[in-house]
């Protein structure tokens, strides 16, 4: 028999995070296929490898759930959530996003970068981080803090 054995076929759909994957996952999973199939990107791993030197003395987890939601990185001594919002991100429904960071950031303080990003724009994040609070970091030049409690979105131009 020519082709491939399921198991690899399965693999290789399953771990498609281009566009054309992501809209085979969700026809035919529908939403519940991003949930239980989130293979880490390249981009992912690489921050997965500098974020383990950086935080080597603290408990770093990848890919943690917190309730329902799946988080790429989770610091828990700082009570920290760090997403990479890679190319996949774009095709995320934003209501549920919005739902999804009101809940993370009821316990936590939430950063979300663009994989691109210098290592120094993150630190510097990330230290701007508190409970309550979403950092968006999706270029070197500016900072967008989100304070879920009170505050409407900022931006700091570095």
């Amino acid at each position: 028999m020519n082709g491939y054995p399921m198991e690899e076929v399965t693999k290789i759909v399953l771990g498609m995070n281009t566009e054309v994957g992501i809209d085979f996952k969700n026809k035919f999973f529908g939403k519940i296929g991003a949930a239980f199939v989130k293979p880490q990107t390249t981009d992912e791993v690489q921050w997965r490898k500098t974020l383990s030197k950086i935080f080597r003395r603290f408990r770093l987890y990848f890919n943690y759930l917190i309730g329902k939601y799946r988080v790429d990185f989770f610091v828990a001594e700082l009570n920290l959530v760090l997403e990479c919002n890679g190319f996949s991100h774009k095709y995320y429904n934003p209501e549920e996003e919005d739902k999804r960071e009101q809940v993370i950031t009821k316990q936590y303080a939430l950063v979300r970068f663009a994989p691109e990003i210098s290592l120094e724009t993150l630190i510097n994040g990330i230290l701007q981080a508190k409970i309550g609070t979403v950092i968006r970091l999706y270029d070197d030049e500016n900072v967008i803090i989100l304070d879920t409690q009170n505050i409407p979105q900022q931006n700091l131009a570095r």
